[in-house]
C-alpha cells in the first residue's frame, strides 16, 4: 500500500491505494495536508504524520481500517519538532529535525526524549546506531547486484555544418531510470520511465514496483524479472589497428576510451538500401573493448533493448567532461558500419566515460529525488595578484521564507494578469524551461510567443480561480492543484468558455517563486457557435445530432476502418475515457485473401473529455507513442507517418445509442462494455 496527500474529493485527506487491488482503501480527512513523510505504523494498521506550523504543529495519528484521524496533544513543556519523522519502535515515533539532536514520542506517555536515551536505541550495535543517527534510515532493494540510478540517452547527435567542420555537434538527449551493473559503469535503462528535476522515486521492499512522483501525481510501474540484454557487438573498423601510430588517437585506443554511437539506419526512399546513419536517432553509446586488425568489439554503455539488427555504427570519438570529441581523419569521418553480436564476454574493470549526465540521484529518508547532476571539477583558473586589498562587502540580510499563503497569493496574480492581458508579467513568473502542458520542456520564450498570439487572437479574456488553492511543499518543490474557469472573446463577438484543472511546480530563488512545470486538464468547454441561433434561416439549418447521454461501466469505443490511400491496410480504434483518455491505434497489413502479415500499434495521449451532460467528447491529440517491438520496418515507417498526422488535431464525438460518431469524419464507433 502507498500513502500520499489527498486532495481528489476537494478537501485534504491522507490517501492510502492498495497496489495489488488496485483500489482505494481509505481517504482519511485531515485539517491540512501533512508535513514532510507518511510514517507507517510496523503493524502498517496506521500512520503517523505531523500537521501545522510553529507553535500549532501536532503530531496525529490515521487509523486505516476504521478512517479516524487522531490529533494528540503538545508534548509537556515545548513544540512538535520538524524534520523526518519515522514509526519505529511499536510505540515509539522518532523525529530527526536539522536544528536539533534527533528525538523520540512515547505514544503511550505522550512526551518526547532524546533519541539516545530510548531503551531500543540503547539496544542496538554500534552499526545500528550509526544508521539511525547518521542516515540512510531507509533499505533499498538494489544494495545486492544491479543498482537503481539514472543514465542519460543520447537521443540524436547531429554532425556540424559543412561550412564550420569544428563546431561542436549537437546534443540532445534524456534521462531515464536505470539499473546500473553492480561492477562496471554499464546500465540497463527504461525509455518509459523518463525523470525531470525535483521528481522523487521510491522502490517496493522487493523490488517489483517503481514509484515515481510526477507533478503531484503518483506513476506505479510494476517490474519483472528478465534476462541481462547482450552488451557486445563487433563492427568492421576504418582500417587496420595497425595503422593508428600517425593518428594522434593512440592513447585512446590503448585506454579502451575510444567510443562510437549506434544509430537507426538512413535509408534511400528511392531504392530502399542503407546509406549510412539517421544522426536524429541516436540507439546508443558504445566503447571500445578489444580491436584486432580492422575487426573490433565495442561495450554498450545504456542498454535499452532499442538496438535493431539493422542499426549501423558511426562517429568514432572520446569524451571530456560532458564534450563530444571527434576523430577527423578523412578514413573516419564519413565512415559507418553495420553491426552484429559478438560472444565476447564482459570485461573485469571498466573505467568511466565523461559523457554527459544531465540528472543524478541523491537518497532521502524514504525516497530518491531527482536532481541536477553536480558538474564535472574543473582546473583552477591562475590566481590573480592584488595590488590593493578588498574589502568585503557586508552580506545581505536573508530572503524571507516562501509560504503557503505566498504560494496561493502568486498564483492568483499570476491569473489576474492573464485576465489583464499582461503577458510581459506572465512570463516573469516562469522559469527559463518550463514543463509545459503536453509540449514537455521549451523555454519561456515559446510560451510567450503563443500567449501572445493567443491575445492578439482573442483580445478579450479572463482567469478566475474557483474553489481552494491546494499547496503542498516537497524538498522545497511547491505543488499547487487548484481549477480555474477562463474565457475568451474577439473582436467580432464570438467567444468560448470553459474550466481547466491545474497542477503547477514551483522552485524558490532569489526570493521568489518560478513556475517549472504546467500541466492543465480542460473540460466543459462551451462558444457562441453553440449558442442557439435566432435567426428566420435556422429552421433551413440541417440540425446536428444531439447526443445520447452513456451510463455504461467502463465504456470502450471501437471503430474497424480501411485506409483509404493504401489497399490491404486496415486500422482498429479503440478509444476509452475512463480515468484518463487512451488511445490505441492498431495498423494491419492484409494479404489479398484477408490474412495479417504485419501489426503495429500508435498509442496517443490527449486532453479533454466527456462533456459534463455526458453527451458529446472531444480529444486533442498531443503526443504519440509506439509498440516497436511489431511490424517489419518498412511496415512501422508507414505506421509512423500516418500516425504523425493526426498529432495536434482536434476530434469532436456524439454519442449514440449504440456508440459514437466523430462529427467531422462521419467516423463510427460502436460501444464495447
Amino acid at each position: 500500500m502507498i500513502a500520499f496527500g489527498d486532495a481528489s474529493g476537494g478537501r485534504t485527506a491522507v490517501g492510502v491505494y492498495d497496489l495489488h487491488r488496485f483500489n482505494k482503501v481509505a481517504s482519511i480527512v485531515v485539517p491540512s495536508f501533512p508535513h514532510g513523510t507518511l510514517a507507517w505504523a510496523p503493524d502498517r494498521k496506521a500512520i503517523a504524520c505531523t500537521l501545522g506550523d510553529g507553535a500549532s504543529r501536532r503530531i496525529w495519528i490515521v487509523k486505516i481500517e476504521t478512517g479516524a484521524a487522531i490529533e494528540l496533544p503538545r508534548p509537556p513543556g515545548r513544540d512538535v519538532p520538524g524534520g523526518d519523522l519515522f514509526w519505529w519502535q511499536e510505540h515509539e515515533l522518532a523525529f530527526f529535525p536539522e536544528d536539533e539532536a534527533p528525538l523520540t514520542f512515547d505514544l503511550e506517555r505522550l512526551e518526547l526524549a532524546a533519541f539516545e536515551e530510548s531503551h531500543a536505541f540503547k539496544k542496538l550495535d554500534d552499526a545500528g546506531k550509526k544508521i539511525w543517527i547518521e542516515g540512510p534510515r531507509s533499505n533499498w532493494p538494489e544494495q545486492i547486484g544491479w543498482r537503481l540510478g539514472l543514465r542519460t540517452m543520447l537521443k540524436s547527435a547531429v554532425p556540424p555544418a559543412r561550412r564550420e567542420p569544428d563546431s561542436p555537434w549537437e546534443l540532445s538527449g534524456q534521462t531515464i531510470c536505470a539499473y546500473e551493473h553492480p561492477k562496471l559503469p554499464l546500465a540497463f535503462g527504461f525509455k518509459s520511465l523518463p525523470v525531470n528535476e525535483g521528481d522523487k522515486i521510491l522502490c517496493s521492499a522487493d523490488g517489483s514496483k517503481i514509484i515515481r512522483l510526477l507533478n503531484g501525481q503518483i506513476e506505479v510501474t510494476f517490474m519483472k524479472k528478465t534476462a541481462c540484454p547482450d552488451f557486445m557487438f563487433e563492427v568492421e573498423m576504418p582500417l587496420p589497428v595497425e595503422e593508428i601510430g600517425n593518428t594522434g588517437w593512440q592513447n585512446q585506443i590503448d585506454s579502451k576510451e575510444l567510443c562510437l554511437l549506434v544509430y537507426a539506419p538512413l535509408r534511400n526512399p528511392l531504392n530502399n538500401v542503407i546509406v549510412g546513419p539517421d544522426y536524429s536517432q541516436v540507439r546508443a553509446l558504445a566503447r571500445l573493448s578489444e580491436w584486432k586488425g580492422r575487426k573490433a568489439v565495442f561495450i554498450v554503455q545504456t542498454h535499452d533493448k532499442g538496438i535493431m539488427a539493422e542499426d549501423v555504427a558511426s562517429t568514432l570519438h572520446y569524451w571530456e567532461p560532458g564534450k563530444m570529441s571527434e576523430w577527423k581523419p578523412t578514413s573516419t569521418r564519413k565512415w559507418w558500419s553495420a553491426i552484429k553480436p559478438s560472444p565476447s564476454a564482459l570485461p573485469d574493470k571498466l573505467s568511466e566515460l565523461e559523457s554527459p549526465q544531465l540528472f543524478s540521484l541523491i537518497q532521502e529518508p524514504t525516497s530518491l529525488l531527482v536532481m541536477k547532476a553536480a558538474e564535472k571539477p574543473r582546473l583552477p583558473s591562475p590566481k590573480v595578484v592584488q595590488e590593493a586589498p578588498v574589502v568585503a562587502a557586508p552580506a545581505p540580510p536573508p530572503l524571507p521564507a516562501i509560504t503557503e499563503q505566498d504560494v496561493k497569493t502568486f498564483l492568483s496574480e499570476h491569473h489576474a494578469k492573464a485576465s489583464r492581458g499582461d503577458v510581459v508579467g506572465m512570463m516573469a513568473d516562469y522559469d527559463q524551461m518550463v514543463d509545459f502542458l503536453d509540449k514537455g520542456r521549451i523555454p519561456a520564450a515559446q510560451i510567450e510567443s503563443e500567449e501572445t498570439q493567443h491575445r492578439q487572437k482573442w483580445p478579450k479574456g479572463s482567469e478566475q480561480v474557483i474553489g481552494a488553492i491546494f499547496v503542498i511543499n516537497q524538498s522545497g518543490v511547491w505543488n499547487a492543484t487548484y481549477t480555474i474557469e477562463f474565457y475568451n472573446e474577439n473582436a467580432s463577438g464570438d467567444w468560448h468558455k470553459g474550466r481547466a484543472d491545474l497542477s503547477i511546480n514551483m522552485k524558490t530563488e532569489g526570493g521568489r517563486l518560478h513556475i517549472t512545470s504546467q500541466r492543465a486538464k480542460v473540460y466543459g468547454v462551451t462558444d457562441s457557435k453553440q449558442s442557439p441561433k435566432t435567426s428566420t434561416s435556422a429552421a433551413a439549418q440541417p440540425q446536428q445530432p444531439k447526443g445520447v447521454g452513456i451510463s455504461v461501466p467502463k465504456p470502450c469505443f471501437v471503430s474497424v476502418t480501411q485506409a483509404k490511400d493504401v489497399r490491404q491496410i486496415e486500422f482498429t480504434d479503440q478509444i476509452s475515457f475512463v480515468n484518463r483518455i487512451t488511445w490505441h491505434r492498431t495498423y494491419r497489413e492484409l494479404s489479398p485473401d484477408g490474412k495479417v502479415l504485419n501489426t503495429c500499434r500508435a498509442i496517443y495521449d490527449g486532453s479533454g473529455g466527456v462533456s459534463q451532460d455526458r453527451r458529446s467528447a472531444r480529444i486533442y491529440v498531443g503526443s504519440q507513442g509506439w509498440e516497436r517491438t511489431l511490424g517489419t520496418p518498412e511496415f512501422v515507417r508507414f505506421c509512423e507517418k500516418s500516425a504523425a498526422s493526426m498529432v495536434g488535431t482536434e476530434f469532436n464525438f456524439q454519442f449514440t445509442q449504440d456508440g459514437m460518431i466523430e462529427s467531422a469524419l462521419g467516423i463510427s464507433f460502436r460501444l464495447q462494455k
